[in-house]
């Protein structure tokens, strides 16, 4: 269970910006990364890269409504770990078996990691065996390596990796970890979280299931996602979780549905997450459901709460390739480098000035 953290940033915010590199740059998220770290004033992508089979492109016509003018080039990585000694921080938006193998050597290189695979999200290598499916390569990180779920931060450890949640369980954290924590929910609760994300989870290959024509709404990885762990992890109890594919491109609801203590009032409900998120400018409480178009191109998580008796639903929605991967790497990434909150987001964020 995730615990809140009270520490503060030591790190002054540096006078230059920081030079960094992103891996799997042609991918959706990876591209969405480029597109926060180039209008980052404290950033400056100076490698972009996608894998050893690719051919070099340019970021602006691989993306051209994200790149603009950019003259980036988006260039295969052959290995070269001398062109990244001046780098400062790597982005690694990579399958999960790259990950593993590549943070390490990125670190060996002094060089700070976030990844935003599912690599190094679980404390347990035997637990992450049976997720993902391999012998992780470097256990010995797994238990010291930071998980960086923004709103509720943990102590940083001294190991320069910072690993990135998934989207499904970014949205079913935010949701419910508020009433887990306030010790809310009764003791026998169950959660049942069903959770619908457009295609682009999952990813930019070419897939028959996630064509125009064949793509419909459909349940999968029932009982099996790999999700379903990392969330039952935070919130520190089991959970029934079932996601399924819609015909859109982007976004993610969550619906997520639990039951309270007997005798729990709607009022501590609501003033619970009142009191979580009232200074966390990237999660807005909605009074109405919240629908993926709300959301989507943002770096927001709308939530909205509503109990009956007892019984309690929250529904959350997020960007998943922002706010479920690039843009919580950003704010990750400021809170490592010790920038304010609303570092890189000043147009969504511009009401809230210089907060935190």
């Amino acid at each position: 269970m995730i615990k809140e953290d009270s520490s503060q940033q030591t790190q002054k915010i540096p006078n230059s910006p920081l030079r960094v590199a992103v891996f799997g740059a042609s991918g959706y998220s990876g591209s969405e990364l480029l597109a926060l770290l180039h209008h980052h004033a404290h950033f400056t992508v100076v490698k972009a890269y996608a894998s050893e089979r690719a051919q070099p492109v340019a970021w602006s016509s691989l993306a051209p409504q994200l790149a603009g003018r950019s003259s980036l080039i988006i260039e295969p990585f052959l290995g070269d770990l001398a062109a990244l000694s001046h780098i400062d921080a790597a982005f690694l938006a990579l399958p999960h078996e790259a990950s593993a193998e590549l943070a390490k050597k990125l670190i060996d290189q002094d060089i700070k990691v976030f990844d935003l695979s599912g690599a190094y999200r679980f404390k347990d290598a035997t637990q992450f065996a049976a997720t993902y499916g391999f012998t992780h390569p470097v256990p010995e990180f797994l238990p010291i390596a930071n998980y960086m779920l923004a709103e509720f931060p943990q102590e940083l450890s001294q190991l320069p990796l910072f690993s990135i949640p998934g989207c499904y369980p970014t949205a079913a954290s935010l949701a419910l970890l508020p009433v887990c924590e306030s010790g809310l929910l009764a003791p026998a609760s169950v959660p049942v979280i069903t959770a619908i994300s457009g295609v682009s989870g999952a990813g930019r290959a070419a897939n028959l299931r996630t064509s125009f024509c064949e793509v419909s709404v459909q349940a999968y990885g029932v009982f099996q996602h790999r999700h379903r762990p990392e969330i039952a992890n935070n919130l520190g109890l089991d959970v029934v979780f079932t996601p399924l594919i819609g015909p859109y491109p982007r976004g993610i609801v969550a619906t997520c549905v639990a039951q309270l203590g007997p005798h729990v009032r709607a009022e501590e409900v609501h003033a619970v997450y009142q009191q979580a998120y009232a200074e966390k400018p990237f999660v807005r409480l909605v009074a109405q459901p919240p629908a993926v178009q709300h959301v989507a191109h943002t770096p927001f998580c709308d939530i909205f709460v509503a109990v009956e008796g007892q019984q309690l639903i929250v529904i959350a929605a997020l960007d998943n390739l922002l706010k479920g991967a690039a843009s919580q790497a950003v704010q990750a990434a400021n809170r490592v480098f010790g920038l304010p909150v609303n570092a890189g987001f000043e147009c969504h964020l511009g009401e809230f000035g210089g907060a935190e």
